[in-house]
């Protein structure tokens, strides 16, 4: 049996996994009325549901993204989901028992997650805790490989081994 490698849809989304997608293209346009005409027959609670899983999502893709090209923190994530679920910051924290100044500090980025509040907020969005400290450990970590990479260059195994051989 032959194989066909003719793409169906050349214009539009036709699942050659090549990333490019023509928004301009008729199979597009429609494919993207339909999705919003569906999200009208929903009812606010699913609309929730399914903004949530779409950050989940993007939360684990971010993970494994070896370099993306833009840092997304943590801060960022929960105000999404805080937005998702439209809630003002004030009633979230008095809800997390924390302070709110402490919320929006990790809002902002000038404070970190801790364990305590991963695991809340893991129970709340059902989210793993997990992923909400590793989003932070790797933004950490691009910052700090940002800034010392190249003082991190001296360090070589090859030399480590005749300074102590």
């Amino acid at each position: 049996m032959a194989k066909n490698t003719e793409d169906i849809n050349p214009g539009g989304i036709n699942g050659s996994g090549k990333g490019v997608v023509n928004t301009n293209s008729a199979d597009f346009i429609s494919l993207r009325e339909a999705v919003k005409e569906h999200a009208k027959k929903q009812t606010p609670e699913d609309q929730i549901r399914y903004k949530l899983l779409s950050l989940k999502l993007q939360m684990t893709t971010y993970v494994s993204e070896e370099n993306p090209s833009v840092h997304i923190s943590v801060g960022d994530f929960l105000k999404q989901h805080l937005k998702a679920i439209k809630i003002k910051n004030k009633e979230f924290a008095k809800y997390v028992e924390i302070e709110e100044s402490n919320l929006s500090s990790m809002i902002r980025g000038r404070r970190k997650i801790n364990i305590d509040f991963a695991l809340k907020l893991g129970q709340l969005f059902k989210v793993n805790p997990n992923l909400w400290l590793l989003i932070q450990s790797k933004n950490e970590f691009l910052n700090i490989d940002r800034e010392k990479k190249l003082s991190y260059r001296k360090y070589k195994l090859d030399d480590l081994l005749k300074k102590t051989g």
